[in-house]
């Protein structure tokens, strides 16, 4: 009994999150429309203002449905004032589905609204993609090191593609979150890239890095974001919507971008990209040691406030 309400709470939410999207896609698709056939000035501004409205009005929505349907309780640490026209590059891991979700509801409104660095096939969702688009996120391609290696122009693709998002937000307030690993870990993939830690994969500099140079000017500091999912070593998205994970807890802190680190030639300077990765690398330990004891059963910890306060980061 017990597990056919989960599912239906499951189907229920899921039920709700596909009627919210089609209705939020109603203004939303002349709105983008207008937005990107403006040349850039005050009137685009504006529509990307009506844009982003719309985007907060259905993220919280979605949100509330999220929550309220399964029931989870979010429990949420901000290391930091509150700063809602600040420009922030995030940082976090990303284990399932839901991070995407939970993040806006964590940080909406006392941080700047997200944008996300996220896949080129997303381009083409109904809906979903348009408002990625309009918003301005950054479509990354994801090559391979396979790809890279024939052809190591490919990386300079994805440095434009952020160069190019990031002048846009040099004049907008915005948080711009790099999923640093790259994908969503879990256990097969953590086996797969021989892992070093027991919850994250391995994180990949070179987006972070770029994000930094482009905005250095700017940008006003780091956001590292950490998520967990209480009791729950394995996290999926259908248990969280079927109510089978009691909590989720999520911490952000402030770092200042380090001045050695802040400009640099991440492709072309070694000795740059070495220090670079052993910053981020040093804030990925911290941020397993964390995750794992709180999504471990065994663990007392519940959330990051029952967890050692975070040192900052070694510098590379």
């Amino acid at each position: 009994m017990r597990a056919l309400f989960g599912h239906l709470r499951g189907v229920t939410a899921v039920t709700g999150l596909v009627a919210v999207t089609l209705l939020g896609g109603i203004p939303l698709v002349p709105a983008s429309i207008i937005k990107l056939a403006l040349p850039q000035g005050r009137a685009r501004n504006l529509a990307t203002a009506a844009v982003l409205g719309i985007a907060k009005t259905w993220a919280r929505t979605a949100n509330a449905i999220i929550l309220g349907v399964s029931g989870t309780r979010l429990t949420y640490q901000q290391l930091m004032a509150d700063d809602p026209n600040g420009r922030y590059v995030l940082i976090s891991n990303h284990q399932c589905w839901a991070d995407v979700m939970l993040l806006i509801a964590a940080i909406d409104p006392q941080l700047p609204f997200p944008r996300y660095f996220i896949k080129e096939q997303l381009r083409w969702l109904p809906v979903v993609g348009l408002a990625a688009w309009a918003l301005d996120f950054p479509f990354m391609k994801r090559h391979s090191r396979e790809q890279l290696e024939k052809n190591p122009e490919l990386r300079d693709e994805d440095m434009n593609t952020v160069r190019r998002a990031c002048a846009v937000f040099r004049d907008l307030p915005v948080s711009l979150v790099n999923y640093a690993e790259g994908t969503r870990s879990t256990p097969a993939k953590r086996a797969a890239a021989d892992s070093p830690y027991q919850t994250l994969l391995p994180p990949k500099a070179g987006g972070t890095a770029f994000a930094i140079n482009a905005m250095q000017e700017v940008l006003d500091g780091i956001l590292d974001m950490s998520v967990a999912y209480v009791d729950t070593p394995d996290p999926q998205f259908w248990d969280l919507l079927c109510g089978r994970i009691p909590q989720v807890a999520i911490r952000v802190r402030y770092l200042e971008v380090p001045v050695d680190l802040a400009k640099g030639d991440y492709v072309n300077d070694p000795d740059y990209r070495q220090r670079f990765k052993a910053w981020l690398n040093d804030i990925w330990a911290g941020k397993d040691a964390d995750v794992t004891a709180i999504q471990n059963p065994d663990d007392p910890a519940r959330s990051f406030a029952d967890r050692p306060e975070p040192e900052p980061p070694r510098r590379g």
